[in-house]
């Protein structure tokens, strides 16, 4: 049986009685959610909205482009689904029971796409395929396609993932395409099974297929566990809108409450994926893309206006306060902790996210990242010196590899994740130092991030609603 048409005679068969309830909350949470960021990205989506197709595509195509604008959203373990999870649920299903469950089916699908994708050239909001999954697997359910058409439909989205090209993610406005194109390839996809057409059912698997190009140590294990392991329980959502790697940033700085008048300088201190962020992310042009994936931009706003709200990342605003931004973030450096980024790690692999990697793993990985030109991005530095940081995690990894050679280099996949102890965490330090001398030391938080009370979730969810004006 091929990984499509596993994951297809589950998603058809799900019922809304088969989700536990922190996964139906959570995914009602998602919903409300994208409503939020759908509706601050619309001015910033409107060119992407003129040309979209007619129909449901394009309403799918719109949403999309309209909620990643900001980078408002939500994530789990592991992508940002919901800008394609929620709009083709909410496009096909004939009623909210089946768009609940169409949701999560394709949360799962997308998340468990993600993370055998995990070591690759792309990631986290850039997995831009997961959501060609993602829809595909919405849409057919909403349309209440039999296993078959589902596996077909899901074939059939996955014959031409989009592959990215980072320049076009990091800065400019193409990056709200990132979700909007394969969210409608997707969609057409379950259309198109629907009436018949075919796709290779093992194109997921295929020793040329998506794992092979798109991963640098494909995991096909990560597609198992459906109906026992919920990545829809691990959704995180954002108070502030910028990438997830500095929304502790965000709220140092806005916790610090000091007038950026005062401020004679900011040293953030981080972990590697919020430094490394931020040298791709570098740009002469002060854009709201530019901004949702710089800590230090975002630091300078937040002390400016006191708030980080997407009116902050509109252009009139940047363009007003444009010289205000570059002068202060120019006094704002930022440097890797190592510490914190054992934080990361251990935040995932305390919950089971090994990544069961044996040294010919290793060095196919070293090689391929110099074959995209991606050295630079190479992790293992940061991750020896977090090792060096942080005895537990040298333990941990030493029980893993004790583990891993026990069962003979096995890879346990998602089987082992415990989503109640999984965190997903980026953590933070701001250092501020005054006019006067003195220096405020502020650690970040992550309100409404994998792991917190459901009761935290929601009223993140429900201030993010107040913020675009979107009715509670």
């Amino acid at each position: 049986m091929t990984i499509c048409t596993e994951i297809a005679e589950w998603a058809v068969d799900l019922q809304v009685g088969d989700l536990p309830e922190g996964v139906r909350e959570r995914a009602e949470l998602q919903a409300m959610c994208i409503a939020a960021a759908r509706a601050a990205g619309e001015e910033a989506a409107a060119p992407f909205a003129a040309v979209a197709p007619e129909g449901r595509v394009g309403e799918i195509y719109g949403s999309a482009a309209a909620s990643v604008a900001h980078d408002w959203d939500d994530y789990l373990f592991m992508g940002h689904t919901g800008h394609s999870a929620v709009p083709a649920a909410a496009a096909f299903a004939s009623d909210p029971e089946t768009e609940l469950v169409a949701r999560v089916a394709a949360n799962e699908v997308a998340g468990r796409l993600g993370a055998a994708l995990f070591l690759g050239p792309h990631n986290g909001q850039f997995w831009a395929s997961i959501h060609c999954a993602s829809a595909a697997v919405a849409a057919s359910v909403g349309l209440g396609l039999d296993a078959n058409q589902a596996a077909h439909a899901l074939a059939i989205a996955l014959y031409q993932p989009p592959y990215g090209m980072w320049p076009g993610f990091m800065g400019p406005q193409s990056k709200l395409l990132t979700a909007a194109e394969p969210a409608a390839v997707g969609a057409r996809a379950a259309l198109l099974a629907a009436d018949g057409v075919s796709g290779a059912l093992d194109v997921i698997e295929h020793p040329r297929g998506v794992l092979a190009a798109l991963s640098f140590a494909p995991r096909p294990a990560m597609f198992g566990a459906l109906g026992r392991v919920w990545l829809t329980d691990t959704l995180a959502f954002k108070r502030l809108p910028g990438c997830a790697y500095l929304q502790s940033v965000g709220e140092a700085a806005l916790a610090a409450q000091v007038d950026a008048d005062e401020v004679a300088g900011v040293e953030i201190e981080a972990g590697w994926l919020t430094c490394e962020m931020e040298e791709l992310g570098r740009g002469p042009d002060l854009t709201p893309i530019r901004v949702n994936f710089s800590a230090t931009l975002t630091t300078a706003i937040a002390l400016i206006a006191g708030r980080l709200t997407p009116a902050e990342l509109s252009p009139a605003w940047l363009d007003e306060h444009g010289k205000e931004v570059r002068a202060l973030a120019a006094r704002v450096t930022l440097r890797h902790d190592p510490a914190l980024t054992a934080t990361t790690l251990r935040g995932s692999l305390d919950a089971g996210a090994s990544p069961d990697l044996g040294l010919g793993d290793l060095l196919r990985i070293r090689r391929r990242l110099g074959d995209a030109n991606m050295a630079d991005a190479n992790p293992a530095p940061a991750v020896f010196a977090a090792l060096r940081a942080d005895r537990g995690l040298r333990r941990h990894l030493g029980r893993s590899l004790r583990e891993r050679l026990r069962d003979r280099g096995g890879d346990s996949g998602i089987d082992g994740l415990d989503t109640a102890a999984l965190r997903m965490t980026f953590p933070s330090r701001l250092r501020i130092r005054l006019d006067d001398g003195s220096t405020r030391i502020i650690e970040g938080s992550e309100p409404g991030s994998c792991g917190c009370p459901r009761a935290e979730q929601r009223a993140v969810v429900d201030e993010r609603l107040a913020v675009a004006l979107v009715p509670i």
